[in-house]
């Protein structure tokens, strides 16, 4: 999966804790697949347990919708 997350912000702290949020969600997935637990997310408004391949092939989960 591509994270091609590219923040438009100006303040650079703001910039960085976007950074800091894409990281987190990428070592989420890593440690649910290793653990075969899941990660719920909202996608296009609705929420989602993501398990095993679903983690690689979904993009990536927004709280808007």
């Amino acid at each position: 999966m591509s994270l091609d997350f590219a923040s438009h912000l100006e303040d650079p702290d703001l910039d960085r804790v976007s950074a800091a949020l894409v990281r987190a969600g990428q070592r989420a997935r890593e440690l649910a697949r290793r653990t075969g637990t899941g990660i719920a997310v909202r996608i296009d408004g609705e929420l989602r347990i993501l398990r095993g391949a679903e983690l690689d092939s979904t993009p990536e989960a927004s709280d808007e919708g």
